[in-house]
């Protein structure tokens, strides 16, 4: 579940949508907030649809490297500002994440693997800023505890059952813990990106 590291999921909300929990969430704090909570994953099909209409901004937090990278190179391409999250998986310190263009994150592996396929795929020069702030943390991913249950056999898959279309465990073998307070970090630097931007840069 995402109990350990998104408020909105708590025990009697497991099995709903995401989506739609998040919106509640966000009207229990405003009532009169107006929340368009869309049930569907990002991809080169659904974009469209998705990005219709006026966007002030995108805050990426995609896991899958392939709609990511689209999302990327649309919001590049349609002036649509954005910013991207990197990986926050295997981390435990969050007075290590960064904001910094794209371009210049430094000890990410996800974020090498996103500027490949922007690289290959989507046209993308990387040898100077591309205007995306991107979350980041400088801290070397941790290598996870094996559980005891695990030490013959070894590591292989902590949800055989989970499967979502997109992370599952014919695609994935390993998947890394995260901890409550370095997501929640790498949120929260997302959003004073977003905010900073909107109302502009305080000298």
């Amino acid at each position: 579940t995402n109990a350990n590291r998104q408020l909105h999921a708590l025990r009697g909300q497991i099995g709903k949508p995401k989506v739609e929990v998040m919106a509640e969430r966000l009207r229990l704090i405003n009532p009169v907030l107006k929340v368009e909570a869309v049930r569907r994953f990002y991809n080169a099909e659904a974009s469209e649809e998705l990005l219709s209409g006026k966007v002030d901004f995108v805050i990426d937090a995609i896991d899958n490297l392939t709609a990511k990278a689209h999302l990327v190179a649309t919001c590049v391409a349609a002036g649509i500002p954005i910013v991207s999250s990197m990986g926050a998986a295997a981390r435990m310190d969050p007075t290590q994440i960064e904001v910094a263009d794209l371009a210049e994150t430094q000890k990410d592996p996800f974020a090498r693997a996103l500027r490949k396929i922007l690289r290959q795929k989507h046209g993308f020069e990387l040898d100077a800023k591309i205007g995306v702030p991107a979350v980041f943390s400088r801290e070397e991913p941790l290598e996870p505890l094996a559980p005891s249950y695990d030490a013959d056999t070894g590591f292989v898959c902590v949800c055989p059952g989970g499967k979502n279309g997109l992370n599952d465990c014919d695609r994935k073998a390993r998947i890394d813990g995260t901890a409550s307070f370095v997501t929640g970090a790498f949120g929260l630097a997302a959003a004073s990106v977003v905010v900073r931007t909107l109302v502009g840069e305080r000298a």
